[in-house]
């Protein structure tokens, strides 16, 4: 049997996450220099998202997010902002929205600070916003949103289902992506947008930087922080204090039902939303790796018929998620199932500590063998960030690997994902329509 080292936990001597944080007139500056980066990854974070779009005009803060991309005062048009980016950027400039956030990112050389950071300014703080250029991105979303939400069929499908799992998580955070719905893009309106970008302050902005990084490149950072207006601060998103289990617990529904191709192979999916305040994600990580093991060996390797199985056992800003998802054959979907609760049984009787145990080790050889790319590390850094989170460096991530506690997880699971409140849901061909329970 693998035993836990107890009190013994690994550390690196160069942690890539150390960053260290001053704040500058309200903005927090976050900063890692790495010794071997050539250029500095430079990220704007505004804590504008999809959550503070108004309900009917859902999609205005990625709406906002393309559109300052078509011009400025020192940027006519797109052209003239691609080829900044060519020149001053590395043709590094992007940017995309989460529901939290809003966040445009570049890298450049350190010799090239000023021009870069002055073109960033104007693109995101100077917009434009003329009305050609709005039906000209309205066009561009829309066919993006096509390519998310297929048709009128999987939309009103995708709206009730969010409706029945997030019933405690407000309308507007259950958007199936930041980009909105159809209908909601076709009306949002350059005063939308305008009254959105007054956000964009430096009340609700967060700097990060990584790579090259030194006093030059903060000061350069500081002026342009002095040329971004002040504002409102938004206040912090509403976190459910609690989450109600699904209102109808199963649905068994074909692909052509919800506007899905058809598919030989059925998806099971389990689903169940929780409060933040039931586990730490330590906790949930080690359920996470020890069931999705254990389910890929019982359901791949010993039966043959798995084409794949996910477990998904994390924290979101608003509330715990927690998925597990198998793709079989129809015919062997009622035993996929059966063989997931067992497990998760078993699970909780204790049988799989050996295995937690060679999986702790595992993911320890795997971090501490990690080597580590100056854009990964800034764009993690970003993601914690935009959670609410401070960045955790790799040594403190290992140190809560180390003490995730087999017991916690299963009296988790026997509390928190049990049979009876969870909601199930299996997407089958015509084929097999009312063939399955």
């Amino acid at each position: 049997m693998i035993k836990k080292e107890q009190n013994k936990i690994p550390k690196i001597a160069f942690d890539p996450y150390d960053y260290k944080k001053q704040t500058y007139k309200g903005v927090n500056i976050y900063t890692r220099p790495l010794p071997w980066a050539n250029c500095t990854f430079f990220k704007w974070v505004i804590n504008h998202g999809a959550q503070d779009d108004k309900v009917g005009a859902d999609g205005t803060a990625h709406f906002l997010e393309h559109i300052v991309f078509d011009g400025n005062d020192l940027h006519e048009d797109k052209k003239s902002i691609d080829l900044f980016s060519k020149e001053h950027l590395l043709d590094s400039l992007n940017a995309h929205t989460r529901f939290t956030d809003t966040c445009y990112v570049c890298k450049f050389l350190p010799q090239k600070v000023a021009p870069a950071l002055e073109g960033m300014y104007h693109i995101i703080f100077k917009p434009l916003m003329r009305e050609a250029d709005i039906e000209h991105e309205r066009k561009v979303i829309t066919q993006e949103g096509w390519g998310y939400l297929l048709n009128e069929k999987y939309i009103a499908y995708l709206k009730k289902w969010s409706k029945n799992l997030y019933s405690d998580i407000p309308e507007k955070s259950r958007m199936f992506s930041p980009l909105g719905w159809i209908e909601t893009v076709a009306t949002i309106s350059k005063k939308d947008l305008i009254s959105a970008h007054k956000n964009y302050t430096k009340e609700n902005s967060t700097i990060i930087l990584a790579g090259v990084v030194n006093d030059s490149i903060i000061k350069e950072v500081k002026k342009i922080i002095d040329l971004v207006p002040s504002g409102k601060k938004i206040p912090p998103f509403k976190i459910p204090s609690k989450i109600s289990i699904p209102k109808e617990k199963r649905w068994v529904k074909t692909y052509t039902e919800i506007g899905r191709t058809e598919n030989k192979q059925a998806l099971l999916e389990i689903d169940r939303l929780l409060e933040l305040t039931k586990t730490d994600e330590y906790t949930l990580g080690l359920i996470e790796t020890v069931l999705r093991e254990i389910l890929y060996r019982r359901l791949r390797h010993d039966n043959s018929w798995c084409y794949g199985v996910g477990v998904n056992f994390f924290k979101n800003p608003k509330h715990i998620s927690q998925n597990i998802w198998v793709k079989v054959a129809p015919e062997n979907l009622k035993d996929a199932e059966n063989i997931i609760w067992d497990t998760i049984d078993r699970f909780i009787k204790g049988e799989y500590k050996e295995d937690c145990e060679r999986e702790r080790k595992i993911v320890i050889d795997r971090t501490l063998a990690s080597e580590f790319l100056s854009g990964d590390i800034a764009e993690s850094a970003e993601r914690q960030i935009a959670s609410g989170k401070e960045i955790r460096t790799i040594n403190e991530y290992l140190e809560g690997v180390v003490k995730a506690d087999y017991d916690k997880g299963a009296k988790h699971l026997s509390l928190y994902f049990k049979k009876e409140d969870v909601f199930t849901e299996i997407n089958i061909s015509e084929e097999f329509k009312g063939k399955v329970k």
